[in-house]
């Protein structure tokens, strides 16, 4: 292996953890009740990010802690995020290569379909647990995360190449 594809691959496991973090104090921050159905997932959006650009590093066993960690946050049902986020990268890692392949577009619907993919897990489940129905807002985050995927990728990638500029 070239020092070029070492450099390519190596990403700082702290930085990882650092936008995790980052993720999920955004999304425990306490907003309107109004802004709520609007405000997408950060911490799956983060966890999809790197689940398509360092699938040896966060996969399903990432996703399972990092849904433990959010139920934790959120006072959820225990287990909640973790089945939902771990059916979520599930799909995702099934198809790995082929989304890394895809243009910006393609790869907009295939998060957008994730996305889905987990708000229909957490739907099913707390209506099945709670007898919580759900309205159709809830449906509307996926989409505003969707929207966000190009913006989330180009700033990690900023990250990432600051914290190699450091090294």
């Amino acid at each position: 292996m070239s020092e070029f594809d070492d450099s390519f691959h190596a990403v700082p496991a702290g930085l990882v953890v650092v936008t995790f973090i980052v993720a999920m104090l955004l999304d425990f921050m306490p907003f309107p009740f109004e802004a709520f159905f609007w405000l997408p997932e950060l911490t799956a959006l983060t966890l999809l990010y790197w689940v398509l650009q360092r699938p040896h590093a966060v996969g399903m066993g990432a996703a399972f802690a990092v849904g433990l960690l959010v139920d934790i946050g959120t006072a959820a049902s225990l287990g909640l995020h973790a089945l939902s986020y771990t059916v979520m990268v599930f799909f995702v890692l099934s198809h790995h290569r082929q989304i890394m392949l895809y243009g910006h577009l393609m790869q907009i619907l295939i998060i957008l379909a994730a996305l889905l993919c987990n708000q229909a897990v957490l739907v099913a489940v707390r209506l099945f647990l709670n007898h919580q129905v759900i309205t159709w807002q809830s449906f509307i985050a996926p989409f505003i995360g969707a929207l966000l995927w190009p913006l989330l990728s180009q700033l990690m990638l900023v990250m990432i190449n600051f914290s190699r500029s450091r090294r």
